[in-house]
């Protein structure tokens, strides 16, 4: 290691995939995993204090890969089930995401407290588009092919997310938000830790 050199922390992941975040579509399930890789790469640039260009570089290839996923998946969900309403306000929440964005990213907070208001919000998002809103339309996509109308696949989908799934969603919400948080408190720390105690060893280097 070269003298004076700051060791790197290893890599975390705030948003760990796992396979309870699966849809049962193949190509929705891909792309979501890269959305979620994507969000752990900029938390880690956050955390590890560097420039903010590359924050933003990082920021807008999550943004372009977003809007490549929501169109995708809103072809899936107008083939099957058409000019619904379901489809019209799924669409409308995809806006909305980028309009979220936008105005945090233009906020006169400091920017310690946007880009955290940034990874708290994504990640709460990223859990929510997952668990809840692209489940839900999946396994309605899925019902409808099985024979049943949209009425009926809607209120079958919306009994089974109901009650303590719907809970569980809420929960793994806030784990979520929280691991986030947390992990990139302690990631700093650690990073603030190693920089003084490679300022302690340079006179020593220095003097060798």
């Amino acid at each position: 290691m070269n003298p004076g050199r700051q060791p790197q922390p290893e890599k975390f992941e705030i948003f760990p995939w796992n396979r309870n975040f699966e849809t049962g579509l193949e190509d929705i399930d891909e792309q979501h995993k890269v959305l979620v890789e994507i969000l752990n790469r900029l938390a880690w640039h956050c955390a590890s204090d560097v420039s903010r260009v590359t924050v933003e570089h990082v920021l807008d290839e999550l943004l372009s890969y977003a809007a490549y996923h929501f169109r995708h998946e809103e072809k899936v969900w107008q083939e099957a089930l058409g000019e619904s309403k379901m489809v019209t306000n799924h669409h409308d929440a995809h806006q909305m995401f980028f309009a979220q964005i936008q105005a945090l990213k233009q906020s006169h907070d400091s920017e310690e407290e946007r880009l955290s208001q940034l990874l708290d919000y994504l990640t709460r998002w990223l859990a929510f588009h997952i668990l809840e809103s692209d489940r839900r339309m999946a396994l309605t996509v899925q019902a409808v092919k099985e024979g049943l109308s949209l009425e009926v696949a809607r209120d079958q989908v919306d009994s089974a997310l109901s009650g303590s799934v719907s809970v569980l969603v809420n929960a793994l919400l806030e784990l979520y938000a929280k691991l986030s948080a947390l992990t990139i408190q302690l990631v700093q720390e650690k990073m603030a830790r190693q920089k003084a105690e490679s300022e302690l060893d340079r006179p020593q280097q220095d003097s060798s």
